[in-house]
């Protein structure tokens, strides 16, 4: 029986590798599987997803534009959570809320860090 268990575990660290290896071309995929936050934007908001395995704190969103970059932020984001974050919850440093119909985003950027101040960053283009 261990054997099995023993074989069995070497073809599915095979079979991961090998995946690993083929997507390895694809940078996007790669940058993607590897990312512990995960980045979804749409034209009413931005939505974040905690994949690090654990909770994130002080969590800072950011949206680049050609002019002044636009933040919000949340306190804690529990693993596994998400969190859709309104445009109008993200405001410039002089407190303009950010308007679509004004400013044309460029990217999403997110920091984090972790319960042992482990820092985390995400960064996805608008699309």
């Amino acid at each position: 029986m261990r054997t099995i268990l023993v074989c069995l575990s070497a073809v599915m660290a095979l079979g991961i590798t090998a995946s690993h290896v083929a997507c390895s071309r694809d940078n996007e995929a790669v940058q993607a599987a590897d990312t512990s936050i995960a980045i979804e934007t749409s034209p009413m908001s931005v939505t974040i997803e905690n994949k690090a395995g654990g909770p994130l704190l002080d969590v800072t969103v950011a949206i680049q534009t050609p002019g002044p970059t636009y933040t919000s932020s949340v306190t804690r984001l529990e693993a596994g959570q998400k969190q859709e974050l309104p445009l109008s919850s993200f405001s410039s440093r002089d407190r303009t809320t950010f308007n679509l119909r004004l400013m044309k985003p460029r990217a999403v950027h997110v920091t984090a860090t972790d319960l042992t101040s482990k820092k985390y960053e995400a960064q996805a283009s608008w699309k």
